[in-house]
């Protein structure tokens, strides 16, 4: 929703482990509010202005669920295990990420000291995540539905309770949701999905996207000082969230409207704070071992995980007393020689940088190769903007605040006021405002699969796979790649491309008319210089998706007829598919002879 249009916006952080919901009506767009009625939140604490991403199923035939506060095991007996990480395996739970590379869980675990997530492993979240879909049978993307449904729910009641009840009855609302920068095609079109099923209506009707690190730009941007903002000046931003950290930089072109273009293509891994809290998880397996662990109850093991939490995670290297640093522990007997006393266990500070490092380091990592990155174009980074959940952890702070980005000198790190709802709060600015950004540039290149004609001067591994085309008349060449966009290609707002298809159709011999149904694959590479051919480096393209070209309704005497070497008669068609990326979603239009025939169809693989 564009400024100029009335009506409420509301702006919908969808998290790994917690979710913000803001919303403004907008003729008042600066009154923004926030979502804080949760059903159990404790009134007035710090997580006010957000709620775990948790859904219990009471009954899973019937889908009742609990969700949110509602899980903590002091509000239902026995205690639950809920179902927690489903956002993270909308992305890791589909063959088109994982041909992508996309790192699932496995492979994350491993690059992270940790252990493998199946159902032999400990209690951790992910472990009650994939496997606890499949003896539900529900799937990630139905989880994700109910989970989105009851947040829309109460953030209407929310608006409800905040404005006058015929106003919001004429009132149109607009969802604006986040997704991170770094999922693939798939994953965004499960998105859709869940969001359609949550009551959310149409996408690009009711509801739009933008990435998670676009609204936490513009947010952050607008709320530090005016006078710290020139033409020029590039601001990276670092979205550390719960599963996902984008890292991503901008750069000022205009003030007022402020505007960017971005400076240099986005970076991101899987290296949230849910994966501090496995290797919490894992360092207390180790300290007390299987047998104390599964003894204590699952109310137990939330306290100890609350503990760590807010006593701990969130505090560490905020110069806190190492004495602070402990968590309950209830029902483990006293051990002095494990620092265990009176249901409590204190950690030392060494023990908990061994948890924090691993992950630390490659928040680290993301950040200095954008830096590295926009100071090799010769732009000045004025500072570095850290939003997120764990964007306020003081020690992922200090850490950055530490480093000297290629011996050039050290960058300000900046952590805005309300970075835990700055992404719902930018989402909402989004849907208010529109984009202030006008340039991006591509994450990937996309492009299709076809068939080449053979030419005596290519080189000899495309010369050996080379075949005769008696349609045609020539040699050719399969496994052709043709790229509509190549990465680090800059496009506009809206990304606009057409490319030419032909096919070659024999006439059928009985006069029943042909089959005009073209299935063609779009494909994917994350390299800086993608290849001519798949056959080049198979491993680095992906299929994003099969795309479905229906030209039945189009009368065959508007096709060129050609006779082929094999003398059998040939239709020739000739028609143009627009590829358009708006709002972080593709979306397909089929032309022939310039008139369009509606929208191919997109099937994108996600079993």
């Amino acid at each position: 929703m564009s400024h100029r249009n009335s009506g409420f916006c509301v702006g919908v952080d969808f998290g790994t482990t917690f979710t913000s919901v803001a919303f403004a009506h907008s003729s008042s767009a600066g009154e923004v509010k926030l979502v804080q009625t949760w059903p159990h939140s404790s009134t007035g604490s710090s997580s006010a202005d957000q709620v775990p991403s948790v859904v219990y199923y009471t009954n899973p035939a019937t889908r009742a669920k609990c969700w949110g506060y509602e899980t903590l095991p002091r509000h239902i007996r026995p205690a639950p295990k809920p179902m927690q990480w489903f956002k993270l395996l909308l992305q890791m739970n589909n063959s088109a990420s994982r041909r992508a590379g996309a790192p699932g869980l496995e492979t994350t675990f491993h690059q992270l000291q940790l252990a493998n997530p199946g159902p032999a492993g400990n209690c951790s979240p992910s472990s009650v995540g994939s496997h606890s879909f499949t003896a539900l049978t529900i799937t990630p993307a139905q989880e994700t539905a109910d989970f989105l449904q009851a947040v829309r729910e109460l953030a209407v009641a929310s608006i409800k309770q905040s404005y006058e009840f015929g106003w919001v009855e004429s009132s149109k609302i607009t969802y604006i949701l986040t997704v991170p920068a770094i999922w693939s095609d798939s994953a965004r079109n499960l998105m859709i999905q869940a969001a359609e099923r949550a009551g959310y209506g149409s996408h690009r009707v009711n509801f739009n996207f933008v990435s998670e690190p676009e609204a936490a730009a513009a947010y952050t941007l607008k709320v530090v000082q005016p006078n710290n903002l020139k033409l020029g000046d590039t601001f990276i931003i670092c979205d550390a969230g719960g599963g996902t950290v984008d890292v991503i930089s901008y750069k000022i072109t205009e003030l007022n409207p402020l505007r960017t273009d971005e400076s240099v293509c986005g970076t991101g891994d899987l290296c949230g704070s849910v994966f501090l809290d496995e290797r919490f998880e894992q360092y207390m397996l180790r300290l007390l071992g299987d047998q104390v662990i599964d003894k204590m109850k699952p109310r137990s093991k939330a306290e100890m995980m609350r503990t760590w939490e807010e006593k701990v995670k969130l505090k560490f290297g905020n110069d806190v007393n190492e004495d602070m640093l402990e968590v309950t522990v209830p029902g483990v007997a006293d051990n002095p020689a494990l620092s265990v006393e009176d249901g409590f266990h204190f950690m030392t500070t060494a023990a908990v940088q061994q948890i924090f490092n691993p992950i630390i380091d490659r928040i680290v990592k993301l950040v200095e190769q954008q830096v590295n990155g926009v100071q090799d174009q010769g732009e000045h980074v004025a500072a570095i903007l850290l939003v997120g959940g764990s964007g306020c952890s003081q020690y992922l702070l200090e850490k950055l605040k530490q480093g000297r980005f290629g011996g050039r000198g050290k960058i300000p790190v900046l952590q805005p006021v309300n970075a835990q709802s700055a992404i719902a709060r930018g989402a909402l600015q989004r849907g208010l405002e529109g984009s202030m950004v006008h340039k991006r540039l591509s994450r990937r290149s996309y492009g299709y699969l076809s068939h080449k004609q053979y030419a005596g001067t290519m080189a000899a591994d495309v010369k050996a796979r080379k075949e005769w085309d008696p349609g045609h008349s020539f040699w050719k060449v399969g496994g052709n790649l043709t790229w509509y966009i190549r990465r680090n290609e800059v496009v506009a707002q809206t990304a606009l491309v057409t490319q030419l298809y032909t096919r070659k159709v024999p006439v059928p011999s009985n006069g029943f008319s042909p089959r005009l149904v073209f299935e063609d694959f779009l494909v994917s590479c994350d390299l800086d210089t993608p290849p001519d051919y798949n056959f080049q480096d198979p491993s680095a393209i992906t299929t994003v998706c099969y795309m479905y070209s229906d030209l039945s309704s189009v009368p065959c005497s508007s096709f060129d007829v050609r006779m082929g070497s094999d003398g059998k008669q040939y239709y020739i068609i000739d028609y143009d598919v627009t590829m358009k990326i708006v709002d972080e979603v593709i979306k397909f239009e089929m032309l022939h002879e310039g008139i369009s025939y509606g929208v191919v169809t997109a099937k994108f693989d996600e079993q």
